[in-house]
């Protein structure tokens, strides 16, 4: 199987927030973006661009060829766009302060003339401009990453170049957030012969994604990497007809970015950019 390899440069346009964990009345983000983030733009954009009137049976069959056919690696803050890339476990406080902002808000009580009580929340965001250090003048944030395309896609897929130079993801959508554009047209790919892509990651580094702690489905776990263990779970859209319209995904055990490698490892690029053990 022939995978197609490009690299990506994002320039962001407005704050980007996807979603990680709630501490008190602030809604962290995480630091970059997950593969399963990205394919849900991909897939929300070429849907809507290949079928304007399409329903939710047309966003769910899109979806699961764009799992079938492309794999996303997780996307990094960066100050140009041929890099280097910045990793929040690099230096946590560094980042925060380089790349992250909130944004606090809250609903209004008019009978007292008040902020309404227990309304009052804060959302975190990758700014789109990052503060300058040491005197430096602001800067664009851009966001880099790769993609893995399968040589020959399904017809449904072929305008996935328009639909990746206007893409949105993550929340605050509504209010504009999460815009990105293409830094450059896309480079001549790489040609890679393999039934999936691979990662290669020697002893003492880091993995720069989600990778399996735990079997899921027919993708096993990883060996040989030390760091924190979390669930990784979504919203999605629950096609069953039953409890809503959206529920959460099924959570995936996965080591966090940033946990060290105890030993050099391939590793397999999933459907969602998490990371599991290649075949031997």
């Amino acid at each position: 199987m022939s995978w197609q390899v490009y690299p990506l440069a994002f320039r962001l346009l407005s704050p980007l927030h996807i979603g990680y964990r709630k501490v008190g009345n602030l809604q962290q983000t995480r630091g970059y973006v997950t593969g399963r983030a990205l394919w849900a733009a991909v897939t929300s954009r070429v849907t809507r661009d290949a079928l304007p009137a399409a329903s939710g049976a047309d966003y769910q069959r899109i979806g699961q060829k764009v799992n079938q056919q492309f794999r996303f690696t997780y996307l990094f803050p960066a100050l140009n766009a041929d890099g280097p890339a910045h990793h929040p476990w690099a230096d946590e406080a560094t980042f925060a302060y380089r790349f992250l902002d909130s944004y606090a808000s809250t609903a209004l009580d008019y009978g007292q003339q008040s902020a309404a009580e227990g309304l009052l929340h804060e959302v975190e965001f990758i700014s789109p401009r990052a503060r300058p250090l040491d005197g430096e003048a602001p800067s664009q944030v851009f966001l880099l990453g790769r993609l893995y395309v399968r040589d020959e896609l399904d017809d449904e897929l072929a305008g996935w170049q328009t639909a990746l130079a206007r893409l949105q993801l993550g929340g605050e959508r509504g209010y504009g957030w999460g815009r990105l554009a293409l830094a450059a047209a896309l480079a001549t790919p790489e040609q890679m012969e393999l039934p999936a892509p691979l990662v290669q990651v020697q002893r003492g580094q880091p993995i720069t994604a989600h990778a399996l702690a735990a079997h899921a489905a027919d993708r096993r776990a990883v060996s040989d990497v030390r760091g924190p263990v979390e669930p990784l779970v979504g919203w999605e859209r629950n096609n069953r007809g039953a409890g809503g319209n959206w529920r959460l995904s099924e959570a995936l055990i996965c080591y966090a970015p940033g946990s060290i490698v105890a030993a050099d490892a391939t590793f397999a690029i999933g459907p969602d950019g998490v990371w599991h053990a290649a075949a031997a």
